[in-house]
């Protein structure tokens, strides 16, 4: 199935379809389907409003991110498991993503790199929830308004090929299955090896180079 003929199919959904649509897209953890092809596709074939294309499809976005986020972010609490990732051990790697954090989540939400395996560390590390959701949420708008207004501007010709994009309703299930199975295994790893504990240890290192320079 065309994204183009994917997008007729459910008009009638209007803005529901491009939340419902770039959610699927964003949850997974490998990115077959990048979603910005179905907002620049939503933009050249429907008279929906860019701007609420925009909105919608950083909400869709922004709630799968989370989800995913979430699951990080309380996953943490399992049994004993909680002590991989505290404060109390590990002061200098929650010193960095107190300092850096934020910007680190904006430039992994902007970028077309795939940002949950960025995100699920910081759910670990249990970074501020409310400032994780803010923080990707303006980077998504951001995003969207760069690929929405983009299109606009250059022009059908130009984008023509993301239109031919396929999306076997097949392949889309098959992939969120794989996403699913592959965040499991990089919960478990992040959780069994204990990489907290050479975080720390390079932090650790890295303040006392500096210190040393410094003196």
């Amino acid at each position: 199935m065309e994204i183009f003929d994917f997008i007729h199919f459910i008009e009638g959904m209007d803005y529901l379809a491009i939340f419902l649509l770039t959610f699927i897209s964003a949850v997974l953890i490998i990115v077959p389907i990048p979603y910005f092809p179905i907002l620049m596709t939503a933009v050249l074939v429907t008279d929906l409003d860019p701007n609420l294309i925009v909105l919608f499809g950083a909400l869709g976005a922004v709630s799968a991110k989370s989800i995913i986020y979430m699951i990080s972010y309380y996953g943490t609490n399992i049994g004993n498991l909680k002590r991989n990732f505290n404060s109390e051990d590990y002061p200098e790697t929650y010193r960095i993503l107190r300092k850096y954090g934020g910007l680190t989540i904006f430039l992994a939400g902007i970028t077309p790199i795939p940002d949950n395996i960025i995100f699920i560390p910081f759910g670990m590390y249990r970074y501020n929830p409310l400032k994780f959701i803010l923080i990707t949420f303006s980077s998504k708008m951001l995003l969207n308004v760069i690929v929405v207004w983009g299109t606009i501007i250059i022009g059908k010709p130009i984008i023509g090929n993301f239109s031919e994009m396929s999306l076997d309703i097949n392949t889309l299930i098959a992939a969120v299955i794989i996403s699913l199975v592959l965040f499991t295994i990089l919960f478990i790893f992040f959780l069994k090896i204990k990489w907290a504990v050479f975080l720390e240890r390079f932090f650790v290192k890295i303040r006392s180079l500096r210190k040393n320079r410094n003196s």
